[in-house]
């Protein structure tokens, strides 16, 4: 039987809405300026590679890993925040 609470409940929402907001956010500027500023980022080089290339290759990829991470970290800590404030 579950015995959250509704305060509970939206306490665990807000905080879940609030990850969830700030990592899209990261997630859309990251790819953004990355693609936006493509031909800027090109004149600047990473291990002799443009950093256009890299950033499209593989930094975004590892930044996107990255998020994960970090969401189900930020997942974690929320649950057993909400489950301490059961006990």
């Amino acid at each position: 039987m579950n015995t959250t609470t509704l305060p509970e409940k939206r306490n665990d929402w807000r905080n879940t809405k609030r990850l969830t907001i700030t990592l899209l956010i990261v997630w859309f500027s990251l790819t953004f300026i990355s693609l936006f500023f493509a031909r800027e980022l090109s004149t600047i080089h990473f291990f002799s590679w443009p950093l256009s290339l890299y950033m499209a290759a593989q930094g975004l990829t590892l930044s996107f890993v990255l998020l994960l991470a970090i969401y189900s970290l930020g997942m974690r800590w929320i649950t057993r925040t909400t489950s301490k404030e059961k006990h």
